[in-house]
């Protein structure tokens, strides 16, 4: 493409994860909360821990959910970094692990290590903690998980109470103005995406389903794909890098189709690509250069460029050069294929000459070693090739091959026949045949001159019709290029898919080929119990093709890539617009193709050399067809329903009045929901799959990452709180995977 068409696109920093937030413990634990039994409550997300106390509005801290065992050598200990502090050490970000796997706890010890580093940073001072704790935890935990860190809570802190509760729930329940209505919640997470219906301000766990897609899975893809499109990339992509492309790039198509189709569109496509810039070390020094525009009390100033005479004259030579350029190709290619073809008749030649010097036997052996049949074959090659030979160098010379040098005479077609002899008379015959021969030449050469006249003619008022009417005369040549351009690709669609013997265009070819060999043509019906035609399964029976296809390019194609040349060659004379690399020759260059754009953008000369362009991602496609797995979890081969059509399985058993009123509160939240379009998009389908005139809200959590631990504030210091905890008391006679149900949190059977 032109420089004219190219828009300078921002270029997006990818950066090493950091961590600005260093948690020291607090300093008024024994002044507000040392004598109270105010909550602790902590979100245990599998990505982030946000924790805090119950009567406060927002979390004490958040921090990433991992922890990092590893040994100071230069001070000669072991450490135990938890959160912020991982960064703060190559060896630490090394050796850092989440106490998760997926979305439920299973690593104690490292979960052991998270609390401490929750407590000591809330300032409590004593042996053990005296607050009740709310912990969230995902739908349907595995009571397994939940026994561990029960028990781990009671038997290692000595905590009063302890309880749970869903944490997309309680996001739900920071949300609602009125706590009991009826809604439906899309919890997208770090792990897996799940809807649970609710009912009466109570989450339905019986109709809850889970999506395996989420952050996690998302980043995974990411690297895929990016792994995928440059599998040369200079660096490697590591995951957390692959995930701040996905937090800072995708987002939800509303027509995913659609935006495929703007992809492919040149002008759309600078508006999605997305220019990624990955860090590197330059071996020489480079200079960056940027056009600043800038606009004063939004008055616009426009500029209008006037080119001199001088100028003018100079972008003339410059086309008249590029035309010039374009017929030199074409004289050389049709010199290139007479060179071809004059080295061909002289080896032809040579090995019909070499008949009478050789043994009959050796002389049949090399005819057969050239791919000739018999002697025949080789004669008539010979001669086709002296054809062909002679019309290229007439065409070059501009001689017409029936022109004769004098008219000839016939003196006995005058005589009658009862006064010449018998010789004679059959000379008069011959005479007569070589007259009419001479006679049917004369006429085509006057057509010939005719329609040479006639051509002069349409080329003197298309000269006039380009110099009167500019515009349409040029809408009509584009017209004709295209015309032109549109049947070669067209044979040479053909041609490659007659290359391949089993296409079905070169099995058509072969059938036909096969019927007309044949003294019986087959009919197209084949009779039941007769046998099915095979031709063309043998690999020799191709050997018929090859013979019939040994002539050398068709003329039709050289005519009208001769016509395209001029098509082109007008253009670049008189359309300003029309450049060289809008030539046919210059678009089937790979540069131009749809993976190079792909890959390396709009720029208009990609330097494979520039080490700066070479660290760089083009994120486009990638960035719709991420978050697209939710609708669509076939594209990454997850044998599960996609979002929507979970949403309509969940709220199909119920009524219609029931219908209305869930699907009036559909709720998104987690961290994974705050991908842009998201809502948009589950509006647009939920109004395609149900009935006209009902009201669809979609409501995106005021703030998905931390309303989930607002909701568990504002539960724990309901004055129903305390009887929904365990007591130590209770976990020493039920055990530890006993809890209390309530709306919010999961339901409780016991094993027994």
């Amino acid at each position: 493409m032109e420089d004219d068409d190219f828009i300078e696109q921002p270029i997006y920093a990818i950066s090493e994860k950091t961590s600005s937030t260093q948690y020291s413990p607090s300093t008024d634990y024994r002044s507000k909360f040392k004598n109270s039994s105010t909550p602790i409550v902590i979100d245990n997300g599998s990505y982030n821990c946000r924790a805090g106390w119950g009567s406060e509005k927002s979390p004490r801290f958040v921090f990433d959910n991992q922890v990092a065992r590893y040994r100071d050598r230069k001070n000669n200990v072991s450490v135990v970094a938890v959160g912020p502090e991982i960064y703060a050490d190559p060896a630490a970000k090394a050796t850092a692990r989440s106490p998760f796997d997926s979305n439920v706890v299973c690593d104690m010890e490292r979960m052991e290590h998270v609390l401490d580093y929750i407590f000591l940073n809330l300032g409590i001072d004593t042996p053990t903690v005296g607050h009740p704790i709310l912990m969230t935890e995902p739908a349907c935990v595995p009571k397994s998980s939940r026994k561990m860190m029960t028990e781990l809570l009671f038997e290692c802190y000595s905590v009063p109470s302890v309880s749970y509760g869903i944490d997309s729930l309680f996001s739900f329940y920071a949300n609602q103005d009125k706590k009991n209505g009826d809604g439906i919640v899309i919890s997208a997470g770090h792990t897996a995406t799940h809807i649970i219906p609710v009912i009466g301000g109570k989450g339905a766990l019986d109709r809850t389903k889970r999506l395996n897609y989420g952050g996690t899975q998302a980043s995974e893809y990411m690297l895929k794909l990016m792994q995928l499109k440059y599998p040369t990339f200079p660096t490697k992509v590591t995951s957390a890098q692959a995930e701040q492309l996905m937090h800072e790039h995708i987002f939800v198509a509303e027509d995913y189709q659609q935006i495929l189709t703007d992809i492919e569109n040149r002008q759309q496509f600078q508006k999605i690509d997305r220019i990624v810039q990955f860090p590197f070390s330059p071996l020489v020094r480079f200079v960056w250069s940027t056009t600043v525009q800038d606009d004063h009390a939004n008055n616009q100033h426009q500029v209008i460029e006037t080119k001199t005479e001088e100028e003018l004259a100079r972008q003339a030579a410059r086309k008249e050069e590029n035309a010039k350029r374009l017929r030199e190709a074409a004289a050389k290619s049709r010199l290139e294929k007479l060179v071809q073809r004059e080295q061909q008749h002289e080896a032809f030649t040579v090995l019909k000459e070499l008949k009478g010097t050789v043994k009959k036997v050796e002389w049949l052996a090399q005819l057969k070693e050239s791919g000739f049949d018999n002697e025949a074959d080789l004669d008539a090659t010979i001669k086709k090739l002296e054809e062909g030979i002679q019309r290229a160098r007439n065409k070059e010379l501009g001689i017409d091959e029936n022109d004769d040098k004098e008219p000839p005479t016939f003196p006995l077609l005058e005589i009658p026949d009862d006064q010449l002899s018998e010789a004679d008379k059959k000379e008069k015959k011959k005479q007569r045949l070589l007259k009419a021969g001479y006679d049917a030449r004369q006429r085509a050469k006057k057509a010939k001159e005719e329609d040479k006249a006639r051509q002069a003619e349409i080329a003197r008022l298309d000269d006039e019709r380009r110099i009167n009417y500019p515009d349409e005369w040029l809408s009509d040549l584009k017209q004709k290029r295209k015309a032109t351009v549109e049947r070669i690709k067209t044979k040479k669609r053909l041609a490659s898919e007659l290359a391949d013997r089993r296409s079905h265009a070169s099995q058509l070819r072969m059938r036909s080929i096969a019927s007309l060999a044949s003294d019986t043509p087959a009919s197209k019906r084949r009779k039941r119990g007769a046998e099915e035609d095979t031709f063309g399964a043998d690999d020799e029976d191709w050997m018929v093709y090859r013979e019939i296809n040994r002539e050398e390019e068709s003329e039709d194609e050289e005519e009208d890539m001769a016509s395209l040349n001029h098509y082109e060659s007008l253009l670049l004379q008189h359309d300003p617009d029309f450049l060289p690399e809008h030539a046919f020759e210059a678009e089937q260059d790979p540069t131009n193709t749809l993976l190079h754009l792909l890959k390396h953008g709009m720029y208009p000369k990609y330097d494979a050399q520039d080490i700066g362009l070479s660290h760089q991602l083009h994120v486009n496609v990638e960035r719709v067809r991420v978050p697209e797995v939710l609708f669509q979890p076939s594209i990454i081969g997850l044998d599960q329903a996609g979002l929507v059509d979970n949403i309509n399985d969940i709220v199909r058993v119920y009524d219609a009045s029931r219908k209305q009123s869930i699907v009036k509160n559909v709720f998104v939240t987690g961290g994974f929901g705050l991908m842009p379009g998201l809502a948009p998009r589950l509006q647009k389908t939920f109004q395609e799959n149900f009935n006209v005139g009902w009201d669809i809200r979609v409501k995106t959590a005021s703030n998905p990452m931390e309303d989930a631990w607002r909701g568990a504030a504002e539960f724990s210091m309901n004055d129903e709180f305390s009887k929904l905890s365990i007591s130590k008391a209770e976990y020493e006679e039920y055990g530890g995977e006993y809890i209390k149900e309530h709306g919010l949190g999961n339901v409780f059977r016991s094993s027994s």
